[in-house]
């Protein structure tokens, strides 16, 4: 896997720097997505694999999140 440039890095980071409100939302939307769908080599994922009692956790808070996001959705369809 290629590794990013440094050119790469600075340009995500004075992107970020001139567009503060997009790097925040992108961030918290991947954050959103890391807990929703964990991938394989991350410590999320193999917890909610391997341990029933976090497996179990982890169901009910996918369950809230789908309640909160419904009514968040009808709420901004208002």
């Amino acid at each position: 896997m290629a590794k990013t440039s440094r050119a790469q890095i600075s340009a995500k980071d004075r992107y970020q720097k001139a567009n503060p409100e997009q790097a925040f939302y992108w961030q918290k939307k991947s954050s959103a997505k890391g807990f929703i769908n964990p991938k394989p080599p991350t410590k999320l994922y193999k917890l909610v694999k391997n341990d029933i009692n976090i497996k179990d956790t982890y169901i009910a808070d996918l369950q809230e999140f789908k309640i909160l996001i419904d009514r968040t959705i009808a709420e901004l369809k208002q």
